[in-house]
């Protein structure tokens, strides 16, 4: 019996702590994480520049923010516009591959590479692509050799070295299972 009321007295001061705690808070609003709205930044304010820098600079600002609908249209309007080079166009590819259309990242890539065929950024994006979205271990294989041979010491080399390996080894993989599929 005496434990049964020790428990029930535990209760009763603990219930009672939490209720003066909680009365205590309603006199101080605390704002909760979900209510309190995060400051977006406006975009720049473009409006005195020419009309292919104003659309390049949005597409800038859209692609930092990874908000890459509104970076696609604007990349596209400063092609439009007259700002056509390596840069906007690998730009633009990203924008394809982060929403999910790799062909169309894959041909703006080429468009780059075209443009400039010593466009470094390019062609590592070509390789990764190859490699991590379109499964292609023997096209990223080429990629990765080409990138190589063209930039041996350039920052990417070393993540370039990796995955050369890495779809080496996936390539090695594919025509095993093609010969086993074959029957050879």
């Amino acid at each position: 019996m005496p434990f049964a009321l020790i428990g029930i007295a535990a209760f009763a001061i603990g219930a009672g702590a939490m209720w003066l705690g909680l009365r205590g808070s309603e006199s101080k609003p605390h704002p909760s994480p979900a209510v309190v709205a995060p400051v977006a930044e406006p975009p720049p304010d473009v409006s005195a520049l020419p009309p292919a820098n104003a659309a390049l600079s949005l597409a800038n600002w859209n692609y930092d923010r990874q908000n890459w609908p509104h970076a696609i249209d604007h990349y596209q309007q400063a092609i439009s516009l007259g700002i056509d080079n390596a840069d906007v166009r690998t730009d633009l590819g990203n924008c394809f591959r982060f929403t999910a259309a790799p062909l169309k990242a894959l041909e703006q890539y080429q468009l780059a590479r075209r443009q400039n065929p010593q466009h470094e950024n390019s062609l590592f994006n070509i390789a990764g692509l190859y490699d991590q979205v379109l499964h292609d271990p023997a096209k990223a294989a080429d990629a990765w050799r080409e990138y190589l041979r063209r930039f041996p010491t350039a920052a990417g080399a070393d993540r370039a070295r990796q995955s050369l390996g890495e779809a080496e080894l996936g390539e090695k993989h594919q025509v095993e299972a093609l010969k086993q599929l074959i029957g050879n």
